[in-house]
């Protein structure tokens, strides 16, 4: 539990953001990598799905759907805190 809130307060989203948005495919790519692992030892698979997906655009360099992808993935992020916060 201790780990998975650790991972949603990460940086690596903001990081990954940052990346796409200034078209810094490598460490986009490196970012993805990192948190898909994380995501996977968590046992995150609403995640590890989600950053697949921006790992094939970040692949094509597709910045407008990897936004998008990462918007839906924040929003779930926002969500979990919240709910992980008032248990």
């Amino acid at each position: 539990m201790e780990k998975e809130i650790s991972f949603l307060r990460s940086y690596d989203f903001m990081k990954l953001g940052q990346a796409i948005n200034h078209k810094n495919w490598q460490v986009a790519a490196m970012t993805v990598q990192r948190m898909q692992k994380t995501a996977q030892e968590l046992e995150l698979d609403a995640f590890v799905r989600q950053l697949t997906n921006i790992r094939q655009c970040v692949l094509h360099k597709q910045a407008r759907q990897a936004k998008d992808i990462l918007a839906v993935m924040m929003a779930k992020r926002a969500q979990m805190l919240n709910q992980r916060t008032e248990q």
